[in-house]
């Protein structure tokens, strides 16, 4: 994290609402069991857009069905909530997980002190401006956008797992594998969607949209975050 401005409060201060918020699940002690995948660890995408678009994406859940009908099947569109963070910093996600990501009996060693009565929650934020965050009861990411220009951006994504073994150990590879190969398939859906916001924005014929009083609360937080801090 950098902070380009010698005026604004330090990041410990920013992060705390989050991380207030995300100690029900994962309280400090638990997170320093986090530790990279050494093999299965990163990908990077290309996006022909402008970096807001991904963070707007981010923010909601409705264009599930159609643009994620996979995730949907476990993840339905029905079952997520939104996350408004105040001050307003952050937003988001958060959903039922109905099913094992994977087949079979082998599974990631989990959070320890994961409420159990959440074993089935996982939570997906974006930390303002351009990072966001997901939260699962056996692994963490943090997927960071640069900026290249006005119409194109990078966007990266670094897993973590519960403890070196499920990190970095060829016990856990196969599984390390699929989850990377999962999340990558599910941000490329994203981007196709993203670039077709780009070029629709630039048509003449946009009007500036609309929100869903229903749906779009927390990208609403994010263009007010927008407004606030960057116009």
């Amino acid at each position: 994290m950098i902070n380009i401005n010698n005026n604004e409060i330090s990041f410990e201060d920013y992060i705390s609402p989050l991380s207030q918020r995300w100690e029900k699940f994962w309280p400090l002690k638990d997170r320093e069991l986090i530790h990279h995948a050494n093999d299965y660890g990163y990908f990077k995408l290309n996006a022909k857009c402008n970096w807001k678009f991904a963070i707007e994406n981010y923010c909601e859940s409705y264009h599930l069905p159609w643009v994620h009908p996979g995730l949907n099947s476990y993840s339905k569109l029905e079952d997520h909530y939104h996350i408004q963070g105040l001050p307003n910093r952050f937003a988001g996600q958060g959903t039922i997980v109905y099913n094992p990501r994977f087949d079979g009996n082998e599974k990631f060693p989990c959070f320890p002190n994961w409420p159990k009565d959440k074993e089935n929650i996982a939570e997906y934020v974006a930390l303002f401006p351009n990072v966001m965050l997901g939260i699962h009861k056996d692994h963490y990411y943090a997927y960071w956008l640069e900026p290249i220009n006005h119409e194109f951006t990078l966007e990266h994504m670094e897993i973590y797992y519960v403890g070196d073994e499920a990190a970095t150990s060829t016990k856990y590879k196969t599984l390390r594998q699929k989850n990377h190969k999962q999340w990558e398939n599910i941000q490329k859906e994203d981007v196709d969607i993203i670039q077709s916001m780009q070029i629709g924005r630039n048509s003449p014929a946009y009007n500036g949209g609309n929100f869903s009083p229903k749906m779009d609360n927390p990208t609403h937080h994010f263009h007010k975050w927008v407004a606030g801090n960057l116009i």
